[in-house]
């Protein structure tokens, strides 16, 4: 039971997340080494890593390292030449916050997509704890609100993750991730909620939003983060 619940389904894709704080008066040797061991190791599209740094909130200052595409078999794989050269290297300018959190991509979430698309200078982080009874509503709004997103802000995209590992399994963070804070998007004569009424029936933006606000947690069921990218620690900069 235990050992199949450990397991991953073979179909999905997995992110691997890593957050460290440099320590006091060690944050550009972080960077340097830290640059130096991305280039080394994780500069191929099956072990890639990006680097974004938080700016708001209480993690401000923390580097949150993306580690996307992963399959099932590459948890499989011997990684302990890595690690090594990590804890040699880069681990004296920083310390973990937390531990490893390995997250499945819901693909239903994704808006505006591309697959080969440079990674973007800003990310909006919203994690949500959902009740687990809930998360059909929490799904509704998420799969609805993200059909009126694609509508409105094609120049920004959406990714959506649930936590497989690491934490609560009823987390889920969305990714926005944009290029300019102004943005360039088209105009429109309606609102958000006349288009997501007209897409999916009158009065359904109320009741949908109202649903999703009750299926988050009460203590600390929704935390916003805004982060941009470390642009000398992308692997083949």
């Amino acid at each position: 039971m235990f050992s199949t619940f450990a397991q991953r389904g073979s179909k999905a894709e997995y992110w691997n997340t890593y957050h460290y704080k440099a320590k006091e008066g060690k944050e550009q040797k972080f960077l340097a080494a830290a640059a130096t061991k991305t280039k080394k190791f994780n500069s191929d599209q099956t072990n890639l890593i990006i680097t974004y740094k938080v700016t708001t909130g209480d993690n401000a200052g923390v580097y949150e390292r993306i580690m996307p595409f992963q399959t099932a078999k590459s948890y499989d794989l011997d990684t302990s030449k890595e690690s090594k050269y990590w804890a040699e290297n880069v681990s004296p300018f920083a310390n973990p916050v937390g531990g490893q959190q390995i997250w499945q991509r819901l693909k239903w979430g994704d808006v505006n997509i591309e697959p080969n698309a440079p990674p973007y200078k800003n990310l909006s982080k919203t994690t949500y704890i959902i009740k687990p009874t809930h998360i059909n509503h929490y799904a509704r709004w998420t799969d609805r609100i993200g059909k009126v997103f694609a509508k409105r802000m094609p120049d920004a995209s959406r990714i959506v993750l649930r936590l497989q590992s690491g934490g609560q399994r009823n987390m889920y963070v969305h990714y926005i991730g944009y290029n300019t804070f102004e943005n360039n998007n088209p105009k429109f004569e309606t609102t958000w909620e006349e288009d997501y009424d007209e897409m999916f029936g009158w009065d359904s933006w109320t009741t949908d939003l109202k649903l999703f606000n009750e299926s988050k947690e009460m203590i600390v069921g929704e935390i916003r983060e805004s982060l941009e990218l470390v642009t000398e620690l992308l692997p083949n900069n």
